[in-house]
């Protein structure tokens, strides 16, 4: 995949030897993920990641995953900030999306107000408001909260209760958390049923928490609060939607304070909306 001939750039297909790189290009922009993340997102689709070179150098990413045959998600567009101005953004994006709809899939993402501006003009559509939340140590109360460990053994039962909230099966990403952060994954059952759970994971800048679901609102303090009683970080990032009425009270409650928003937008049909009202923390722009 070549860019112009007036470009001196050349998108490709992301390969493991590009993660030194792909890091270092996420510490210029200062965003939470990690060096195994560039591992996790590349796992979920070795054709759909993709990075811009010029003069032999990566100097730009993007991510993409499919979530079955319903919709895709891009994520992870980065460029070096003293490459940017010069249309590597843009090309990278269309990579992605390209990749997406050449499945025949709908295309997802979490925009900042920033690129919003962007995205309105390759035709996407606004689906609804998004945020971060972000908190300091707090300190979980004490005492048993009914909520048991989550292990691979329970994928099947987490992948059937998540699949009609996030509007499609994203067994891949489950199991991944799982994986690499085995005692970060909780649930909830009540006579039996799961009416919850919650995953988190370890970030370069903060502690992250999400997904996080739950059909209510007990069962949603319950877990939160087991998890901030398994891992105390000194910093905390909750991604909320808004369609959820109940999480940002909820977290504003215990000290989170908002941080900054986003917008999901869609391109194509939006078919599988999924239920964002029992979406108390999403996976994060780069995932949904």
């Amino acid at each position: 995949m070549s860019a112009s001939d007036s470009i001196s750039f050349r998108v490709r297909i992301m390969k493991e030897e590009d993660f030194p790189r792909c890091h270092w290009l996420r510490q210029q922009v200062g965003w939470n993920q990690t060096l195994a993340d560039w591992r996790r997102f590349l796992g979920y689709d070795p054709e759909g990641c993709f990075v811009a070179e010029k003069d032999g150098l990566v100097v730009g990413t993007v991510c993409t995953i499919s979530y079955e045959r319903k919709f895709g998600w891009v994520a992870m567009v980065i460029v070096d900030p003293a490459q940017q101005r010069q249309g590597i953004g843009t090309f990278l994006l269309n990579a992605g999306i390209e990749h997406l709809e050449a499945k025949g899939l709908a295309v997802k993402l979490d925009a900042t107000p920033q690129g919003k501006l962007l995205y309105d003009t390759l035709g996407f559509v606004d689906e609804y408001g998004a945020a971060r939340y972000e908190a300091g140590r707090i300190d979980a109360p004490a005492g048993d909260l009914g909520c048991e460990e989550l292990s691979l053994d329970d994928l099947e039962e987490l992948e059937v209760f998540d699949k009609p909230i996030f509007g499609a099966s994203r067994q891949p990403v489950l199991r991944s958390y799982l994986e690499i952060y085995p005692k970060l994954g909780l649930c909830r059952r009540e006579n039996g049923r799961m009416t919850g759970y919650i995953l988190a994971r370890e970030g370069s800048n903060a502690f992250h928490i999400g997904p996080w679901t739950a059909t209510n609102t007990d069962c949603g303090k319950r877990l939160l609060f087991a998890m901030l009683q398994r891992r105390q970080p000194e910093r905390t990032f909750i991604d909320i939607v808004e369609p959820n009425l109940h999480a940002i009270p909820m977290l504003e409650s215990l000290g989170f304070a908002f941080q900054r928003p986003f917008i999901r937008m869609f391109k194509g049909r939006n078919d599988y909306p999924g239920l964002p009202e029992f979406v108390y923390g999403m996976s994060g722009p780069e995932l949904g």
